[in-house]
């Protein structure tokens, strides 16, 4: 055959062998995660909170569209707060799709919380009181005195969202602008599989709970402990073909090297699970998943009772389409919850993952916040 006659199927064979052995020999060429720059501001143990740093260039690229760095920033910052269970990079996952730079490139002061990974002790019992009543305070103290304001702004997706509204419903901060939260569900009884456990368990934990003296939280602790791999695990099984339908594409377009870097990044988020500390399963098995406290807006962590009746800050909830962690049954019923006056909700397009950082995330959940927390952060004086 004369070569010069199909360059384009030679090397496209090429690269798909070339990338073949590339991705098994140096998987590391082909993870971005964790590139932008930043200060770390507070240290607690294993929890920091970062400050991003403004941007060094004019233009960025995000999802293929350009988009222009806004130089002066808004006067009231943006806290990010990560679910438990990940590792705080998933919000600076890719080059072209990170959360971080969108937001930075869009004027926002840029702080997140880095819950850090209990797998070793002390930390394997941390309990819902550490992050709610003692980190998440401290991380609030620490963005207001680094920027210099007491007004802040609130973005919380799963977990996250959900801590920040625990934290809110304290009622002790009332300087909280906005708060967006991003497939965070509050309904247990309407979770997907984890949904029809938690109905199937109601009422023999009921009778359990009236009829004995057996309490989850006379077990130690530690024995809740659930390390990063069946974290994983547990949220591969939840869309079970993904993971196969997703490798399939994968092997369809090895030789196209953009589309494997997407892959490679996004798997590594998926691989790479932080543990779950024993104290906050306890907690969580026993409040939400069984009582199913978070729906009915009030529950009791440490010495303090939450109620997200006190939450009167404006809120922006957003639930994925096709979500089978966090499905909109579940995620709508903060807009039943809090006291906020001005409240919205968006289903999107978009699994669990997909909702906050699949390609259509940048032009609706993103795009969508961004635009709602334009009106709650200050006025930004226009760039010469």
């Amino acid at each position: 055959m004369n070569h010069r006659f199909a360059p384009g199927p030679w090397r496209k064979a090429r690269d798909f062998f070339h990338n073949a052995y590339q991705r098994r020999r140096y998987p590391e060429r082909f993870i971005q995660k964790d590139s932008t720059p930043y200060q770390e501001i507070h240290r607690d143990g294993i929890m920091a909170v970062r400050h991003y740093l403004p941007l060094t260039v004019d233009h960025l690229y995000i999802e293929g569209e350009e988009v222009a760095v806004r130089r002066q920033l808004y006067p009231r910052p943006l806290l990010l707060v990560p679910p438990l269970g990940v590792f705080s990079w998933i919000f600076d996952l890719m080059i072209e799709r990170s959360l971080v730079r969108y937001f930075l490139a869009h004027g926002y002061d840029v702080y997140l919380i880095d819950w850090g990974n209990p797998k070793d002790p002390p930390y394997q019992s941390l309990t819902l009181e550490d992050y709610v009543l003692r980190w998440f305070p401290q991380a609030m103290q620490a963005v207001r005195a680094h920027a210099g304001v007491t007004q802040v702004n609130l973005m919380g997706y799963c977990m996250g969202g959900l801590l920040a509204l625990l934290y809110l419903g304290c009622g002790d901060d009332r300087e909280v602008t906005g708060l967006v939260t991003i497939a965070s569900p509050l309904d247990a009884r309407r979770m997907g599989v984890a949904g029809t456990i938690s109905r199937a368990l109601a009422a023999p934990s009921a009778w359990i709970r009236n009829n004995t003296r057996f309490r989850l939280s006379q077990i130690d602790a530690e024995r809740f402990h659930v390390p990063g791999k069946w974290v994983s695990r547990a949220f591969k099984m939840s869309s079970p073909l993904s993971p196969l339908t997703s490798y399939l594409s994968m092997v369809r377009n090895l030789a196209d090297r953009e589309y494997l870097v997407r892959y490679m990044s996004m798997n590594a988020w998926f691989d790479n699970m932080a543990d779950y500390p024993g104290g906050t399963v306890q907690e969580l098995l026993q409040k939400l998943g069984l009582a199913n406290q978070l729906a009915g807006g009030k529950l009791h962590i440490g010495s303090r009772d939450i109620d997200f009746s006190r939450v009167d800050c404006d809120l922006l909830a957003f639930a994925g389409s096709s979500d089978a962690i966090a499905p909109m049954a579940a995620a709508y019923r903060i807009m039943d919850l809090v006291g906020s006056r001005d409240k919205r909700f968006h289903l999107v397009p978009g699994g669990h993952a997909g909702v906050f950082a699949g390609a259509s995330a940048v032009h609706s959940t993103w795009a969508i916040s961004a635009e709602w927390l334009s009106e709650r952060s200050g006025r930004v004086e226009a760039e010469s």
